[in-house]
């Protein structure tokens, strides 16, 4: 399989898995995709390549603006500011991370989303049914769907350069 076959059919199974998760499983696929993010970012860094690092970062943050989009603040209580707080402590280190060019910050930073990702892992398996609608308690500080073109959402810019 030749590696742009292989980016494409982990597409197509990435959108089959997404379409039939629940909310907290979409929640987890974003964590994960944030973690590839940081993960090159942090090995775009030590290789010197500027542009990897800068279209890692710029996927990462576009990542946290869409989990950001989904929280409820209004339903969510103390998770989504709990939640909103732990995007802004990332956002805040992956900033740190472009501007020092340090790995050890990006890798600091995916340690911390893997700890806070095995949480959500725990409570989407422990969710009895195919639909997962007992979720609500623990996802309500999370809206049902992601923000949509077109929908008011959080503005953010970021640029890169060497």
């Amino acid at each position: 399989m030749t590696p742009m076959t292989s980016k494409i059919t982990s597409l197509a199974y990435r959108q089959a898995a997404t379409r039939q998760a629940s909310v907290v499983g979409l929640v987890i696929a974003l964590y994960d995709t944030l973690i590839g993010n940081l993960r090159r970012a942090a090995e775009a860094i030590e290789r010197g390549d500027i542009q990897g690092r800068c279209d890692e970062l710029i996927h990462g943050f576009k990542v946290l603006q869409q989990l950001d989009a989904m929280l409820d603040m209004e339903r969510g209580g103390e998770t989504a500011v709990k939640n909103r707080r732990f995007y802004n402590l990332l956002r805040g280190q992956m900033l740190t991370a472009q501007f020092k060019l340090s790995s050890e910050t990006l890798k600091k930073q995916i340690g911390l989303i893997l700890e806070v990702r095995e949480a959500w892992q725990q409570i989407d398996n422990a969710l009895p049914s195919p639909d997962r609608s007992s979720a609500s308690l623990i996802a309500s500080a999370f809206a049902h769907t992601p923000v949509q073109e077109g929908e008011s959402k959080p503005r953010q810019t970021f640029s890169c350069s060497g």
